[in-house]
C-alpha cells in the first residue's frame, strides 16, 4: 500500500464535505428541514453526500471534489477493504444519499457486479435507513411470490402497471432494509431515507407509474434490461439492528459496506477506526466534534465528515448535547461485524439477518 507521507498535497484529518442536491420531479422541501440550503421553488430529490463531485466545504482543500482526492492517492483514501468492494477502480467506495420522495420513485432494478462490469461500474447494492414516512408511506420491495415475474413482464412491455405484483410493506422511521442487486423496488411516497450503496450510477427503470418527466413526456424505461437482471427471488425485509455497546447499534452489514447508528449521550465519545476503509459520518440531530490525525471539525445536523483509511482512528464526540449520526464503511465482516455482535451476545441467526437477503454472514 502507499506510504500515507508520500502524498503530502493532501491534508490529514477530517473533511467536511458539500453535498450535491439533484432535481427530481419525484422531490420537494423535505431537505431544508435537516440543514439544507436550497431555493424555496426548487424540487430536490437527492443530496449526494459523498459523490465524486461533493466538495470539500472548508479548510486547505477547500473547493477541492471527494473524487479528485481519491484519484490523488486511491491508497490512502479507499484503504485495502475499500479497494477491494470497488473492483481495484479509483473511486470512493461508499455512495451515500439523503432522498425526499415526495412522490413515489420508478420501480427500480440494479445490475449485480458480473452484470455491471461490461459497463464500467460495480453493481449497485444499497441499504435504505428510514428516517421520516407518512402514516400511510409504503416500501415497495420484491415480488409476492418468483412466479410472478412472468406476468409482471407482459404487464410492462403493454404499458401497464405492475405495482400490484410488488410487496408493500409500512415504511416506518428508524427501520433499515438492505436491497440486493437484482431485486424489484421502489420507494413510496412522503419517505425521506438516508441511502447507502456501491458506486454506481446504473438504474433500470421498469415501471414510472406514468409520471412525466420535466420535458412533458414519459420518462425513458429500460424493461429488456430490467427483466435480464432482476433476481425474483429477493424479498428484502427490515433488518432487527444489533447494540454493541453504549449508544452504538449495528444496522447492516455486507460485503460492500456496513452501516451504525451512533446515539450518543452528553460528553460521551466514541472511537472509530477501522484502518482498512474509509469512515462517512452524517450528523442528524445534535452537535459534535470529529477527531482524527490531530484535527478537529465541530459537526452539525445534515453535515457529513469523511475520515480517510490513513487517518484512523476517529473519534466522535457529542458537545454539549445529545447526538445522533450515521456511520458508513466497507467492514471486515468477521472483525468488524459479527465478532462485537457475538460479543454482545447476538445469536448467529440475528447476525447473518444483517446482510438481508444476501448471505455474506452466514
Amino acid at each position: 500500500m502507499t506510504n500515507q507521507d508520500d502524498h503530502p498535497a493532501i491534508e490529514r484529518g477530517p473533511i467536511r464535505l458539500s453535498p450535491y442536491l439533484d432535481p427530481k420531479p419525484w422531490g420537494g422541501q423535505g431537505l431544508r428541514r435537516i440543514g439544507f440550503d436550497f431555493p424555496a421553488d426548487a424540487v430536490i430529490g437527492e443530496a449526494h453526500l459523498t459523490a465524486p463531485g461533493a466538495v470539500v466545504a472548508d479548510g486547505p482543500l477547500a473547493g477541492q471534489t471527494l473524487g479528485d482526492l481519491v484519484l490523488a492517492d486511491p491508497a490512502a483514501t479507499i484503504g485495502e477493504l475499500g479497494l477491494r468492494a470497488t473492483g481495484g477502480a479509483p473511486v470512493f467506495p461508499l455512495l451515500i444519499k439523503l432522498i425526499d420522495a415526495h412522490d413515489v420513485l420508478s420501480v427500480q432494478v440494479h445490475p449485480d457486479d458480473d452484470e455491471a462490469r461490461a459497463l464500467g461500474s460495480p453493481g449497485k447494492t444499497e441499504a435504505w435507513h428510514v428516517l421520516s414516512a407518512g402514516i400511510e408511506s409504503e416500501l415497495y420491495l420484491g415480488l409476492h411470490t418468483p412466479s410472478d415475474l412472468d406476468e409482471l413482464a407482459i404487464r410492462a412491455r403493454t404499458g401497464a402497471r405492475t405495482s400490484s405484483f410488488l410487496r408493500a410493506i409500512p415504511a416506518r422511521p428508524l427501520e433499515t432494509v438492505l436491497i440486493p442487486a437484482g431485486t424489484i423496488h421502489a420507494l413510496g411516497a412522503e419517505i425521506m431515507v438516508y441511502e447507502i450503496q456501491q458506486p454506481s450510477g446504473i438504474t433500470y427503470r421498469l415501471d414510472d407509474w406514468g409520471r412525466m418527466g420535466s420535458d412533458g413526456k414519459p420518462r425513458e424505461l429500460h424493461i429488456d434490461q430490467s427483466l435480464a437482471v432482476a433476481k425474483p427471488d429477493y424479498q428484502p425485509a427490515p433488518i432487527a439492528p444489533i447494540e454493541i455497546g453504549q449508544g452504538r447499534s449495528l444496522l447492516t452489514a455486507c460485503r460492500y459496506f456496513a452501516l451504525e447508528k451512533l446515539a450518543l449521550m452528553p460528553d460521551q465519545t466514541v472511537t472509530i477506526d477501522h484502518p482498512g476503509s474509509p469512515a462517512v459520518l452524517t450528523l442528524l440531530d445534535g452537535n459534535g466534534v470529529v477527531s482524527a490525525a490531530g484535527k478537529r471539525i465541530d459537526i452539525r445536523p445534515g453535515e457529513t465528515v469523511v475520515i480517510f483509511p490513513r487517518d484512523m482512528p476517529a473519534t466522535l464526540h457529542a458537545d454539549p448535547t445529545t447526538l445522533t449520526a450515521l456511520h458508513g464503511w466497507v467492514p471486515d465482516l468477521t472483525a468488524e461485524i459479527v465478532h462485537p455482535a457475538l460479543a454482545a451476545g447476538a445469536s448467529n441467526a440475528r447476525i447473518a439477518a444483517l446482510a438481508g437477503p444476501l448471505t455474506d454472514l452466514l
